[in-house]
């Protein structure tokens, strides 16, 4: 597993510096799929050096990722593990050049994540886990290991964009609130302390939880769909995530804290 994990950590910054090397480009390339969410050429940079890479790492590992075509479930249901990507989480953001957007590599293993990197190139920053071995934050060459916060003010992690009552209308407590862009990113500031929760409300991926998930529960909080069910991988013909709620310390009352729900 160490060996795995520095060579993504390795691999994700290639893939950062793939991405930041189209960031300022007048034209990125951006492009409407048939979801209806952006891809840019940054997308298909980064997928591309992932891909090569955990190749070459290794061959018998199978890969899933956001830019790839998905095969089908009786195709997939009997994979042991597999690499599951997100090239660039935050298409949107990095089109709106915030900065706050992502690569995102995760390991999976009878279908739970256990080892998970998450690169924000624009900051120099990697977030990282892998199963029993903790959560870490690696900046200018220095590594940490982080922890979740323990109870005080709630602080809420917000999308730039979404409106605020898309997802304070679930919460029974009042809170502060730090606004960020990537699912992802948000995630991670979980894991280091810095906010307490965050909703996401609206389609996403499994490659949008793979990575966080494992880095989240590793710094001791935990990751779930909107009705405090454990997430799937890998367990069904859609790879679409339900809502989901990303919680810090265990302390926190969560379910009087989120009222749950299910997306109509």
């Amino acid at each position: 597993m160490h060996e795995y994990l520095e060579a993504c950590i390795s691999l994700a910054e290639q893939a950062g510096l793939a991405i930041m090397a189209i960031y300022k480009q007048d034209d990125v390339g951006a492009k409407e799929k048939s979801d209806h969410t952006p891809v840019t050429k940054a997308d298909l940079a980064s997928n591309e050096v992932l891909m090569a890479g955990l190749n070459a790492i290794a061959p018998d590992i199978p890969i899933m990722s956001e830019e790839v075509p998905i095969p089908p479930l009786a195709e997939r249901q009997n994979w042991s593990r597999y690499w599951l990507l997100d090239p660039m989480d935050g298409t949107g953001e990095f089109i709106l050049e915030s900065g706050d957007f992502a690569v995102n590599i995760a390991l999976v293993e009878h279908n739970k994540p256990v080892l998970g990197v998450i690169h924000w190139p624009a900051k120099h920053i990697t977030y990282f886990a892998a199963k029993q071995e903790g959560a870490f934050k690696r900046e200018d060459g220095q590594t940490e290991r982080i922890y979740v916060a323990p109870p005080e003010t709630l602080t809420l992690a917000v999308s730039r964009r979404q409106k605020l009552e898309a997802v304070s209308q679930y919460l029974n407590a009042q809170f502060a609130t730090i606004a960020l862009g990537s699912c992802s990113l948000k995630a991670c500031i979980i894991a280091e302390g810095k906010a307490d929760c965050f909703l996401r409300i609206g389609p996403t991926g499994e490659w949008d939880t793979g990575a966080s998930q494992i880095i989240v529960e590793e710094a001791g909080g935990s990751i779930t769909d909107a009705q405090f069910n454990p997430l799937t991988y890998n367990q069904r013909e859609s790879t679409e995530n339900p809502d989901f709620i990303v919680m810090g310390h265990p302390d926190w009352e969560w379910q009087k804290i989120v009222t749950p729900h299910q997306r109509p």
